[in-house]
């Protein structure tokens, strides 16, 4: 009888779930940069992003 080996691999729920917080933090980054430069942009034109509402 062959022993049988063990796989040495990751198993596939670690690298899911390190996709998906490399994702949710890509997003976050995204969304905080896009604020910040919507601000800077809104106090160099000296306009009012909520002008409209």
């Amino acid at each position: 009888m062959s022993k049988q080996t063990e796989s040495k691999a990751v198993p596939v729920r670690k690298d899911i779930g390190a996709i998906v917080l490399a994702n949710v933090i890509a997003l976050v980054s995204l969304l905080v940069f896009g604020a910040m430069g919507m601000g800077i942009a809104s106090v160099a034109t000296g306009e009012s992003l909520f002008q409209g509402l």
